[in-house]
């Protein structure tokens, strides 16, 4: 799991893309933090409040974070509230994607929450398990068994993806981006084109009327 987790934060700076998590200084998270530190790659952390303690600073040597958040060398978020709801929200903003490490609970929360939006159509953001040693599937069998009982209406795959591994996980997720972006700029070209000819027919109209005239 750590191997993984580390290759994860070395992909995502290697590849030039902004890791966002939760700053934590063990577990996976540390060792993704330690992947995308090693490599020089831009890191943001989102806290909770709860874990700024009396004015301390969190990202000290004597606070909580992973040792790339020290001297306000990366950037931390800090969430407010009396639960996790906004740290959650702070998370995911303005995300490409989210790319999910082997977790417990908390983890648990945040990708439930976010496949939940992505089935009711909030949100279309590719999400993908890194599916280590097949850390994943029983939630796979479980799409699996909604869908097939007629609990789930989405084809599980379009909702939830799995990877074997951080990196074709990230390979994966940069191949769905990419064709969001190609077939976003292909229908705003074809309206564009449709803007053009009824601009066009309309100045025919035009002519014709004053022809007439």
């Amino acid at each position: 799991y750590l191997a993984e987790a580390e290759m994860l934060g070395r992909a995502l700076a290697l590849r030039g893309h902004t890791c966002v998590n939760g700053a934590g200084s063990a577990g996976c998270m540390a060792a993704m933090n330690d992947g995308a530190s090693d490599e020089g790659g831009d890191i943001v952390g989102v806290i909770h409040e709860m874990f700024v303690v009396d004015g301390s600073d969190w990202t000290t040597e004597e606070g909580g974070a992973h040792s790339a958040f020290h001297g306000g060398k990366r950037t931390i978020l800090v969430a407010s509230g009396n639960d996790l709801r906004e740290r959650k929200r702070l998370l995911v903003e303005n995300a490409d994607a989210l790319v999910v490490l082997p977790g417990g609970p908390g983890t648990f929360d945040e990708l439930w929450e976010m496949v939940c939006a992505k089935n009711l159509a909030f949100n279309d953001m590719p999400i993908v398990c890194v599916n280590v040693n097949g850390y994943y599937e029983p939630f796979r069998a479980m799409l699996d068994r909604a869908y097939s009982d007629k609990l789930l209406r989405n084809k599980p795959e379009t909702i939830l993806h799995f990877e074997p591994t951080s990196l074709d996980a990230v390979k994966w997720v940069e191949m769905i981006v990419t064709e969001k972006k190609e077939e976003k700029a292909a229908a705003e070209a074809t309206e564009r084109r449709k803007g053009a000819y009824r601009r066009a027919d309309s100045a025919l109209t035009v002519d014709r009327l004053d022809a007439g005239r």
